[in-house]
C-alpha cells in the first residue's frame, strides 16, 4: 500500500540529517518528556465524560489554561490548537470591525494579512528600522509608533511583531504606554518568543554563567493580547499555540467568541496534553535545564563569534537603534561579505548556498535561509553533541571563504510598495495571470513571499515595481521558496495581477483568467 506521507517521514527521519528548526522539541520529545504515553492513539479521544470542552471549558481544560495564566503572568491563556495563526486572527477580529484601520509592522506573518482581506480593513504599515550592514530588519521604534498614531487617530489597534525571525526584540514597553494612552488595544506577534518567560527569571545562579540579559514576554511589559508558537521554541508538539490576554483594553467575551471561532470543533486532546505537559516542564527547569541551556548557548556563541567571514549576529548589531533587546538563543549566520572559489571564479555566497553547504555536507539544517544569511533555533532540547557538531560544520565552511567586498542582494526593501487599494479590494477584483516581466507597474493580486518565514514582499493592491519583479526573479534562479508565482520551466514565472479596464477599475467579482 503507498503511503508517500508516512514513507517520506521515515526515510527523512533516518538520513541522519539535525534539525536547527521547529519544532522546538527536535523530535526528541520521550527524552524531555518521559512519563508521557508512549502510544498517543491512547489519548486520542473526544469531548467525552469528564473530559471538558476546548469551547466551553469548565473542568480539566478550564484548569490547564488557568494553570498557563498563572505560569506567564496573564489574566486569561487560551489553549491554541490550530497555531498561532488561529490566534492572530481571533485577535484582530476581537479588536476590529470590518472596515476598521489597523496599524501594523509591516514585516507581519501572513495570518496578520489574512485577517485584514477577512475583515476588510485598511492597514497601515510602520516599516521596522533597516539594518543596512546586514540587509535585515530590526524592530519597529516607539516614535514610529508615536508617529502613526497621531497620523491615524481613527485607528483601532497597533500590533507589531517581537521577536523578530532574527531574533530582534521590540521596546515592547515603551510602545505599549504609547498605544494605552490613545486608548487602544496592543497585540504582539510574540511566535517566536514562547521561551521568554522560562529564561528571563534570571537569578544570582544563572546571572554567574555570564549570559546576556534575557528579554522579558511582551504580556509582563504591558500587551494587551500576546500569541506564542509554543512548538517553535519550546518542546511542543508542531500547531500548538497559546494566546494571553490581559484586561482592560480588550472585550473577553467577544476574544472568548473569535477564540472559539477559528479554533477547530474537533480539538486535539494530544495536542493539548503536550502543551499541559510542556508548560509545567518548562516551568520546572527555569532553574535547570535552562541554565544548562544558557550556558552552552553563550559557550558556543564565543565560538561562532570568532570564525573569520561567518558573521553570528548579535545584539551589539543593532545597539544604534531602538530595538529594547536580543534573544541570544537564536542563532543567525550573516554571510553577507564572504565569497568562495568556484570554478568559474569567486562568486559571492548567499544564504542559500550556505544552507545547502550545512545540509547536503553536514546533516545541519537551518530553519530558514534568507538572502545573505541563514537562521537556526536552538532550543533547550538541543544537546551539547548538537552545537558541537554546528559548531564544526561552520568551522570547516568558514576556512573555505573569502572576503568579498561586493552589494548583497536583497528581496527586503526599506520602504514598502506603493499601495493602490487596500488588500480586500484587490481580491474581490477580477485577475489575470500575466508573465513576470509584463507585471511591471500592475497591481498584484495576490500575496508574493519567501516561505519560510512568509512575511509578504507584495500584499494584494500593491504595485509590483521593476525592483520588485527583478528580485522575485533573482529568487526563482536561486531556487528559493517563493510563493504566490507560478513558474512552468526555467526563467518562466507568472504572477497574478488586478484586471484594469480603459475607463478604471473593473467591478467587485472574483474571477481567474
Amino acid at each position: 500500500m503507498e503511503q508517500p506521507i508516512l514513507n517520506g517521514l521515515i526515510q527523512y527521519n533516518t538520513e541522519g540529517s539535525y534539525p536547527w528548526h521547529m519544532p522546538g522539541h527536535k523530535r526528541r520529545l520521550n527524552t524531555i518528556f518521559p512519563d508521557m504515553v508512549d502510544n498517543p492513539f491512547s489519548i486520542d479521544v473526544t469531548e467525552v465524560g469528564e473530559l471538558d470542552e476546548l469551547h466551553d471549558p469548565k473542568g480539566v481544560i478550564l484548569r490547564a489554561q488557568q494553570r498557563a495564566a498563572e505560569v506567564y503572568g496573564s489574566d486569561k491563556s487560551y489553549y491554541l490548537v490550530n497555531g498561532a495563526t488561529c490566534g492572530i486572527m481571533a485577535a484582530i477580529s476581537t479588536v476590529c470591525d470590518h472596515g476598521d484601520t489597523i496599524i501594523i509592522s509591516r514585516n507581519c506573518h501572513k495570518s496578520v494579512y489574512s485577517a485584514i482581506r477577512l475583515l476588510g480593513l485598511k492597514a497601515v504599515y510602520m516599516m521596522p528600522e533597516w539594518n543596512d550592514d546586514l540587509c535585515m530588519f530590526g524592530g519597529v521604534s516607539p516614535d514610529l509608533v508615536k508617529k502613526a498614531l497621531k497620523e491615524h487617530p481613527h485607528a483601532k489597534a497597533v500590533l507589531i511583531v517581537s521577536p523578530t525571525y532574527e531574533g530582534v526584540v521590540a521596546d515592547v514597553e515603551r510602545i505599549a504606554k504609547l498605544v494605552h494612552k490613545e486608548k487602544l488595544p496592543l497585540i504582539v506577534d510574540e511566535a517566536h518568543g514562547a521561551h521568554f518567560e522560562f529564561m528571563s527569571n534570571v537569578n544570582e545562579t544563572i546571572s554567574s554563567t555570564n549570559y546576556k540579559n534575557v528579554p522579558r514576554p511582551a504580556i509582563r511589559l504591558g500587551a494587551d493580547i500576546v500569541v506564542e508558537s509554543l512548538h517553535k521554541t519550546l518542546p511542543a508538539m508542531t500547531q500548538c499555540a497559546i494566546l494571553h490576554m490581559k484586561k482592560g483594553f480588550v472585550n473577553e467575551k467577544r476574544l472568548d467568541e473569535y477564540v472559539s471561532l477559528y479554533q477547530s470543533t474537533s480539538p486535539s486532546y494530544v495536542f493539548m496534553a503536550t502543551m499541559e505537559a510542556c508548560i509545567e516542564k518548562m516551568d520546572f527547569e527555569r532553574d535547570g535545564g535552562f541554565i544548562v541551556f544558557k550556558q552552552l548557548v553563550m559557550e558556543y556563541r564565543k565560538r561562532f563569534g570568532e570564525l573569520d567571514h561567518i558573521h553570528l549576529v548579535n545584539g551589539d548589531d543593532f545597539k544604534e537603534y531602538s530595538n529594547s533587546d536580543y534573544d541570544y538563543s537564536r542563532l543567525v549566520f550573516s554571510v553577507k561579505s564572504c565569497g568562495i572559489e568556484t570554478e568559474e571564479g569567486t562568486v559571492r555566497v548567499t544564504g542559500q548556498m550556505l544552507s545547502e553547504m550545512l545540509e547536503k555536507e553536514y546533516g545541519q539544517v537551518m530553519e530558514m535561509a534568507g538572502d545573505n544569511y541563514v537562521v537556526a533555533i536552538a532550543t533547550i532540547a538541543d544537546t551539547k553533541e548538537a552545537f558541537e557538531a554546528l559548531y564544526l560544520a561552520m568551522e570547516t565552511i568558514d576556512k573555505q571563504l573569502m572576503e568579498l567586498e561586493v552589494e548583497a542582494d536583497t528581496l527586503i526593501y526599506e520602504t514598502p510598495p506603493e499601495k493602490r487599494m487596500e488588500i480586500y479590494d484587490a481580491k474581490s477584483r477580477m485577475e489575470i495571470r500575466v508573465p513576470i516581466d509584463d507585471a511591471v507597474g500592475r497591481v498584484s493580486s495576490d500575496f508574493i513571499y519567501i516561505y519560510p518565514p512568509g512575511i509578504p514582499i507584495v500584499t494584494p493592491g500593491e504595485i509590483l515595481s521593476r525592483d520588485i519583479i527583478r528580485g522575485i526573479r533573482r529568487a526563482l534562479e536561486q531556487g528559493r521558496n517563493i510563493k504566490g508565482v507560478e513558474t512552468e520551466g526555467p526563467g518562466k514565472g507568472y504572477v497574478y495581477v488586478v484586471k484594469e479596464a480603459r475607463n478604471g477599475w473593473l467591478p467587485r467579482r472574483k474571477k481567474r483568467i
